[in-house]
């Protein structure tokens, strides 16, 4: 029993490793080798040139994913970059404050 299962399993497997374009360039071999006769051996030039098409995609999928990425890092340096200046930024005017307060005073001292 589990031998039948696997046998019905593993056409599906590898067929589910094809990708679309794949699968249609096969599925247009298969019928070309009907129409001439033949019997059709899994490996035409359609289905030869959708698996390259398959992988065309795919890599152009990977890298719109790493620019994703790459963009996303930058952001995010760009964000703290700008946390780190506006931190800077804050200190100083807590300092400029703090002079203002002491030159305060010391008028307000010599006043009186």
């Amino acid at each position: 029993m589990k031998s039948i299962m696997y046998a019905l399993a593993a056409p599906a497997l590898l067929t589910g490793c094809e990708g679309p374009a794949e699968q249609a360039g096969a599925a247009k071999d298969k019928h070309a080798a009907a129409a001439a006769g033949q019997a059709y051996e899994g490996d035409g030039p359609n289905e030869r040139i959708g698996a390259a098409r398959d992988r065309a995609n795919e890599a152009a999928k990977d890298a719109r994913k790493a620019e994703e990425r790459a963009v996303d890092k930058q952001r995010d340096s760009i964000r703290s970059e700008t946390d780190i200046e506006a931190e800077q930024l804050e200190q100083a005017a807590e300092a400029v404050r703090k002079a203002a307060e002491e030159r305060a005073d010391a008028v307000k001292s010599s006043a009186k």
